[in-house]
């Protein structure tokens, strides 16, 4: 009964740190999902001289899924009969299970240190690379990779520059 005891008690003082590693381990594996994507996406626009374009399946949020496909004309939709030019899809992420987040933010003007909030912008469900590599905007992409059920824990921000360069820009990153 003693040993049960011990084991009990030394069970619940692990149990919310398995939780934390394991919500963080989920944010660093879908953080270099999104990075791997938009990568590709990149490579795919070069190898191709044509548009590619990384398109959320849910407006708000990247974590339901995504879609990688040729993109002719840029406008970040494909096109309504899809084909090898416009459409048709290279790659598809279904939804991750749990409860992470991946949004579009902005990041706020220098000096550091940066805070991020959530953009309402159109192109905030899309990203698309020119044939030279570049994004089709003047401004750099952030996406904020949090767990909002772990409060304490950071979240990660991903970069994509105006040249197309895909970063992790922070590792500690408020989720609130």
């Amino acid at each position: 009964m003693v040993t049960l005891t011990v084991l009990g008690v030394l069970l619940s003082l692990a149990a919310p740190s398995f939780t934390a590693i394991v919500a963080s381990n989920r944010i660093a594996t879908e953080t270099n999902e999104l990075i791997g994507t938009l990568n590709l996406a990149r490579a795919e626009a070069i190898r191709r001289a044509q548009p590619v374009t990384v398109r959320s399946s849910n407006s708000n949020d990247y974590a339901k899924g995504w879609s990688v496909f040729p993109d002719a004309d840029a406008d970040g939709s494909a096109a309504s009969a899809t084909d090898a030019a416009d459409g048709l899809p290279l790659r598809v992420t279904n939804a991750f299970t749990g409860t992470t987040s991946i949004v579009r933010v902005t990041r706020s003007a220098a000096p550091a240190p940066f805070t991020y909030s959530t953009t309402s912008a159109s192109d905030r469900m899309y990203v698309t690379f020119t044939s030279r590599g570049a994004i089709n905007t003047t401004a750099s992409a952030f996406f904020r990779v949090c767990d909002p059920r772990q409060s304490s824990m950071k979240g990660r921000i991903v970069q994509v520059n105006a040249v197309g360069k895909v970063t992790l820009d922070s590792s500690s990153a408020a989720c609130s």
